[in-house]
Parts: structure tokens; sequence; C-alpha cells
């Protein structure tokens, strides 16, 4: 956003400057002929459309969470798909990963408070989350699943975190919760991405023929169009006194589309598509309960699966995870002893987000179930 203000703020300098009337001695303007003000107009039409580019780009680059299907893996297939059932529980974790077929439970977050649930049997593809603060809510979901918080509360924080909340106007055990579950990221959830973009854009309306923030929004298309959207709902998503068991009804509008609430599978509907999502590591999500619920997410390990690095587990930051109090005890190795082991699922597929195929429904945060006391 700061580079905005600068880019845009120099080229309104050189415009008033080349354009600005000129006064006389006696302090009368020179009338401004045709070419002029020909060009002048050109002008400030390109500044106009600079201003709308740039601020799209730097809300869609510096979103909190970036939901774009456009990223998702490459689909492909698999062929005799035969999994085994896994229970993950930390007494296995560090049991050897063969190559095979696995299926693990996931639960599935929304990211999309205005758009269908997505039911029983919607294809979905995968990709790896997207945002500013995207590592931060994916720890958020992952540790707080672990540790056995509701996920109700657990997805109330994540869509603050989604609408730019400050986490100072969150409610106080909600903040505790941050604190216990993402220390690490408490300091940089306390700014208002939504007011520092306005506040920004207005310094360069301020010095330019520029017409208000939310018209501009209008012209931004999706991405425009999540802003405003995100714009009504923060009342809902900063109000500290309600409950996390209302807030999806109360920001979840109703279809006018004429489709169900939740959206299903047609008798036709091909499944999920595969996607590799890791070399050599294939994956794909089967929806069986939607948002908040358990869903399927089937994988198959190839003997050429990489070995995640070290730097892959301490990226992750989900193996030592700060929700569990005695990593040790459950059976976590340090960076740089793992091997090909269990709980390598983790770093093959955190961060991982479903996008339906072609539908109007919400995108899911995946995590998978695991038997930690809670």
């Amino acid at each position: 956003m700061i580079r905005i203000c600068k880019a845009v703020l120099f080229f309104v300098v050189i415009l008033t400057v080349a354009f600005s009337t000129d006064v006389t001695s006696a302090g009368k303007q020179k009338p401004v002929d045709p070419l002029s003000r020909t060009l002048q107009d050109a002008a400030l039409k390109q500044l106009d459309a600079e201003v709308v580019r740039q601020l799209g780009q730097a809300i869609e680059v510096g979103a909190p969470l970036r939901l774009d299907q456009r990223t998702s893996f490459p689909p492909t297939t698999i062929d005799n798909f035969q999994p085994k059932k896994l229970e993950v529980t930390p007494e296995i974790m560090n049991q050897r990963l063969e190559p095979g077929d696995y299926s693990i439970d996931v639960i599935g977050y929304c990211t999309k408070w205005s758009l269908h649930y997505p039911g029983r049997g919607l294809p979905y593809k995968l990709a790896r989350l997207q945002g500013r603060q995207a590592e931060a809510i994916d720890a958020l979901l992952w540790r707080g699943t672990f540790k056995g918080l509701d996920p109700r509360h657990l997805k109330a924080m994540a869509w603050r975190i989604q609408g730019g909340v400050p986490i100072s106007k969150w409610r106080p055990q909600e903040r505790e919760w941050a604190h216990q579950l993402i220390p690490e990221h408490e300091g940089e959830l306390d700014g208002d991405f939504l007011e520092q973009t306005r506040a920004t854009y207005e310094k360069v309306r301020s010095v330019g023929k520029l017409p208000p923030y939310e018209k501009v929004l209008g012209r931004l298309g999706p991405v425009g169009e999540s802003v405003l959207d995100l714009l009504r709902a923060r009342k809902v998503l900063a109000n500290q006194t309600l409950a996390a068991e209302r807030m999806p009804d109360l920001l979840y509008g109703r279809p006018r589309d004429g489709l169900p609430r939740t959206l299903t599978a047609g008798p036709n509907e091909l499944p999920s598509a595969w996607h590799e999502i890791h070399p050599g590591v294939f994956a794909r999500v089967t929806i069986i309960k939607g948002d908040m619920g358990h869903n399927m997410l089937d994988l198959r390990i190839t003997p050429q699966a990489r070995i995640p690095s070290a730097a892959d587990h301490s990226r992750s930051r989900l193996i030592r995870s700060v929700a569990l109090t005695d990593a040790d005890e459950l059976g976590y190795e340090e960076p740089g002893e793992i091997g090909q082991t269990l709980q390598t699922l983790f770093v093959y597929i955190h961060g991982l987000i479903g996008y339906p195929e072609e539908r109007p429904a919400q995108a899911l945060i995946l995590v998978p179930y695991i038997g930690i006391r809670g």
C-alpha cells in the first residue's frame, strides 16, 4: 500500500505541475486551450486507471487470506486406488510411512460465509493456502483442532483474521486462545487491513480527482466484490458480544440464485480430481459433511515421494505445535532427525484448501483429526 501512495502521488504531482493554469503578474489566470484540456483529461483518466490497478493488486496481494482457484494443483489420474484407513494418533506418529494408499478423516473449515454450504459428493480441487495471514490461520486451525477446541470457535477466530479485525477487538477468551495457540503471530494480528487500505487510498484521492473508495472497489471485479462483502460483514465479525455459534447464521446471506442452501453432487457428478500435492504424493478430497464436519482425504504415497527436509518441517510449524504442551511425550521428533514417518503426512498436507469445481460453494481449509487430549 505504501508503494501505491508513493507511485500515484508522484504521478499526481507531475500532473499538477504540468497542467496547472498559469498566473499572470496581475493575478489573472490564462485560459486553458482545448489541447491542454484534452491532455489533462487523458492524464487524469490514466491516473484513475493506474490507481484502480494498483489498489486491486495491493488488496489481492495483501489480503489476510487470498482465495484464488487459479492456484489449484493440476488434475491428474490415479488407477486402482485401494486405501488403508489411518486413525492418526500421537502413538503412531513415528511409525514408518510405507508407500501405499491411505485415507484419513479431515475437518473442513469454511472461508467464505456468503456462499452455499458444500454437501456430500460435491467435487473439490486442492490448492495451498495463500495470503498475508495464511500461515497464522492454518496454524490456528491445526493446533486448535489438535487441542480439541470447538470447531465453531476456531472458525470464528479464523474469520476474524480473514476479515482483518484487530486481535485487540476480539473476545477476551478468543485472545487467550490465540495467545496459547499462535503466540508467534499475535503481533501481526493487531493491524486493520481494510482501514489501512482505505486510508492509503484517501491520501491519494485527496490530491487527485478520484471517486469514493467504495465506488473504486466496484470496479475491481471479484477482488472488489470480496472487499465489499467483507465491509458488510465487519459489524458481525467485530462484535465481541456475539457467540461463535450465531456468527454463521448472521453472516450467511439468503441465496438469490434459487439454489438450495447446501449444494450436493448430482447423480452423474464426477468425483473430486486427484492432484500431486508434493513430489510423489497424490491427494484428493471427498466431501461428506462439508463445513465443520468429517470429510475424507485420500492419499497415495509413491516410492518416489521426496522425504521432506528439516527446513520443510520447520516451515510447517506444526510438527512441534505450541498447542501440544509436551511434544516429546507425544513422540514428535526434532527437525533434522525426521525420516519418512507418519508425521511426515502433516508436512505433506498442511496448508491445503479445497475449492469447489465450478460451484458457488465455500472453499474449505482441510485439517486432519488426531486423537490428542482436548
